[in-house]
């Protein structure tokens, strides 16, 4: 097998597909123009994709069926540069483009990577995760993108993009059955309701059975503590999902000059608790007793040793099904106008989030303590904005943008009856008790902005952009401690005692944002750019969770917003009419303020420090016969974040949190030229390699995700209005970590969640 994985890997290597390349195949998932060219909207206006000045990966919605994409973070593989940053055992999880992240998994925190749905924010890390189906296309692009898109774009933004209604009749439906008692049902109707009237309503039902059996009571034998079970159940099995998910969309052409959209989705999951492994650690002291490092151990300090990750099996006490639980609504309204040579734009947007969270913090069978995350939170947004649309040497878009956010987050551990933890609690050894914060957090964000582009001479182009932004932050925090009448929910009666100190802050902060591009056409087909861009991402606040340290200093608990400088040049070009496309990018850049999230005995929080990235890319595709296609996609980062506290007095320049110095993002496709049984048979192939990363900012031993490589084969019969697939995720059935939290300090372990087993599935798809 491991002869077998090298001879993969050399293969992708050599004959791989980049990330930028979109097979499209229908009408409605088509993002290309008929040429075979890819059309984005990364500018605020259609344009070919070879000819923006971004470092950009686009894919069809064909394309990612294709490739077996199902969840939006499914992106990352296919994309060099672009990396998960995971918390919540994979549950909750956010985008990481070139080493911009901040993985702090309070639920009032925003992030600095910006995910957008049909031009819309998602203001929260909550939301980023969602099953992807009736899509046009996803467009990835790297760098600030603050200028022209209203939030948070420090390291570039994540666009995903419906199919809309149009005015001709068209359908789907698709059923998936695989491992793990996969269901997965997709469907789409759209229909035209009279000559001005269109309508759209798209769906996706999604459930698996849990793949990591759970042993438990195995183990507690060996327990020197603890070993007293949670009351109302335990031992349910771990990585369990039901979602359903629904979007519907109105569409008015009432002249030939307006049209209004109006959009509704729904999303409910229901989810196991999340899903972690133990792993024993040992923190390492300096004669000071500082931890100045944390190792891996063979057991933990209850005596607990967990069965090994090849074997798919935990033994987890805090443990029912269906206890995690995710609810989200968005509605929205588009506007679009044509005046003679301009279009105006508006978008308004509200959003609901609810959700409730909870982790077995030992991830073994101890009955130590717990995590629980429950919130609400509501956005609304709106935009305006208007474009020039005369062709000519000069191309402008401006507009202003408001953005209210209000985060209702109730965090912390839960000490079930019995617990190890409960016990340093006199009087509630047995019956247990919760340890509560409450957090508000409510941001108001008004900005405007403006870009332009200027044809100077016959191949140069200046582009000059610029968003300012004022906000007002209002935030609250408690902490108090609880009686508890329920081993896996809050209880939210009379405060019994104060566990840190409260806080209350308000603030107004004045932000920019801009960039300054030069582009050189040379020839028909070829683009050199070299730009600067500044993004800027909010401050926020602090919520330290009660692991029994002394409360945060005032001055430790607002942190400033963060700014990044980025340098960046780039090629664009293409050979034989497209066949062979090339593009290379290399950037530097300049960071002030990052957001460093560091985690530590329980809890963690963000620090500002100075950074500094560089890297490059490069995509090759070639396209050398008909039905064949392939490419390479590569990305090189050296990242540095300075003068981290890793201990108390301690300062050392790190890595950033899940920024591999290599990755390598493969596809082949390739359709057969013979059919059989009167059907075309198509094959893909995407394979995905990168290099270890620290999942935690301090860089200790036990922080290390190691490198691993992925791939994935799907194989599809297309006959007419039928598409037959037969897939395989993770066809070597890797073991691969994906996030791991350091807890040498409470249990002598490290919760560590680990990807997706070998997963096949087989489906069927029917299109009118």
């Amino acid at each position: 097998m491991r002869h077998t994985k090298r001879v993969w890997l050399f293969t992708a290597s050599a004959l791989a597909l980049a990330p930028q390349l979109a097979l499209a195949d229908t009408p409605a998932a088509s993002t290309d123009n008929g040429s075979g060219d890819i059309v984005v909207t990364a500018q605020r206006r259609e344009q070919n994709l070879q000819d923006v000045g971004i470092a950009i990966s686009a894919f069809s919605g064909d394309t990612l069926k294709k490739m077996g994409v199902q969840s939006s973070t499914d992106i990352a593989r296919l994309t060099p540069g672009v990396s998960i940053s995971a918390s919540g055992g994979g549950q909750d999880s956010q985008f990481s483009i070139r080493g911009v992240t901040q993985n702090d998994f309070s639920d009032a925190i925003e992030a600095p990577v910006a995910v957008y749905v049909d031009e819309t924010y998602i203001p929260n890390l909550n939301g980023q995760i969602f099953g992807t189906f009736d899509l046009q296309r996803v467009e990835v692009l790297k760098g600030p993108q603050g200028t022209l898109f209203g939030r948070n774009a420090t390291g570039g933004l994540v666009h995903f993009i419906p199919v809309k209604p149009s005015d001709k009749p068209n359908a789907y439906a698709e059923v998936t059955y695989g491992a793990y008692n996969h269901v997965r049902v997709e469907a789409a109707i759209g229909l035209p309701l009279s000559d001005t009237v269109q309508f759209r309503v798209s769906g996706l039902y999604n459930r698996n059975t849990g793949y990591l059996k759970n042993l438990y009571p195995a183990g507690t034998s060996s327990l020197t503590a603890g070993s007293t079970a949670p009351q109302g159940g335990a031992g349910a099995d771990l990585g369990g999902e039901n979602s359903k998910a629904v979007r519907a969309q109105l569409q008015f052409e009432p002249t030939d000059r307006l049209t209004v959209r109006l959009t509704g989705s729904y999303l409910a999951q229901h989810l196991s608790v999340n899903p972690y492994n133990s792993t024993g650690t040992r923190a390492v002291y300096d004669s000071q007793g500082r931890v100045v490092n944390v190792v891996f151990a063979n057991g933990d300090s209850y005596g607990y040793n967990a069965p090994g990750k090849q074997s798919l099996e935990v033994s987890s006490d805090w443990s029912i099904p269906d206890r995690n639980r995710l609810f989200a609504w968005d509605t929205a309204v588009h506007i679009n106008y044509q005046l003679d040579g301009a279009e105006i734009v508006a978008i308004s947007d509200y959003r609901h989030f609810r959700k409730d969270y909870g982790t077995d913090v030992d991830a073994g069978p101890e009955n130590l303590i717990d995590f629980i995350s429950d919130s609400v939170e509501h956005s609304f947004s709106q935009e305006l904005r208007i474009a020039g649309t005369k062709k000519g040497p000069v191309r402008w878009v401006a507009g202003a943008y408001f953005l209210d956010i209000n985060s209702l987050v109730h965090n912390g551990f839960k000490a079930p009856s019995n617990s190890v933890f409960a016990a340093y609690y006199p009087g509630y050894a047995q019956s247990g008790i919760d340890l509560i914060n409450d957090v508000n957090l409510k941001t108001e964000s008004i900005s405007a902005f403006a870009q332009g582009e200027y044809d100077f001479a016959p191949k140069l182009t200046l582009i000059l952009g610029g968003r300012i932004i004022h906000e007002h932050q209002d935030y609250t925090f408690d902490s108090m401690a609880h009686a508890n009448t329920n081993d896996y929910e809050f209880t939210y009666g009379p405060a019994l005692f104060q566990l840190q100190d409260p806080y209350a802050n308000k603030r107004n902060t004045l932000m920019w944002a801009g960039k300054a591009q030069v582009e050189y056409r040379p020839a028909k087909g070829t683009l050199l750019y070299f730009g600067v861009n500044r993004g800027v991402k909010g401050g926020a606040y602090n919520a330290q969770l009660p692991d029994g340290s002394a409360s945060l200093s005032p001055s430790r608990i607002a942190y400033n917003p963060e700014t990044l400088v980025a340098y960046e040049a780039g090629l664009k070009t293409g050979f034989w009419h497209n066949m062979l496309t090339l593009d290379l990018s290399g950037y530097y850049y300049d960071y002030h303020n990052y957001q460093a999230f560091t985690f530590s005995n329980v809890s963690g929080i963000v620090s500002n420090n100075d950074a500094r990235n560089f890297g490059m890319e490069a995509s090759l595709n070639l396209r050398p016969a008909r039905g064949l296609n392939i490419g390479l996609g590569l990305s090189l980062i050296d990242a540095k974040v300075k003068h981290v506290a890793i201990a108390t007095g301690i300062y050392k320049d790190v890595r950033p949190t899940f920024t591999p110095a290599k990755t390598l993002a493969a596809q082949i496709g390739y359709t057969l030229p013979e059919q059989l049984a009167g059907g075309d048979i198509n094959f893909n192939i995407d394979g995905s390699w990168r290099s270890k990363v620290y999942a935690n900012i301090r860089n200790f031993d036990a922080d290390i995700i190691n490198p691993y490589f992925l791939a994935n084969m799907h194989v599809y019969w297309n006959r007419g209005p039928l598409r037959l697939g037969i897939g395989v995720e993770n066809m070597f059935d890797e073991r691969y970590k994906t996030v791991t939290y350091d807890l040498a300090t409470l249990c002598g372990c490290n919760e560590e969640s680990y990807g997706m087993p070998r997963w096949w599935n087989v489906s069927l798809r029917y299109t009118y």
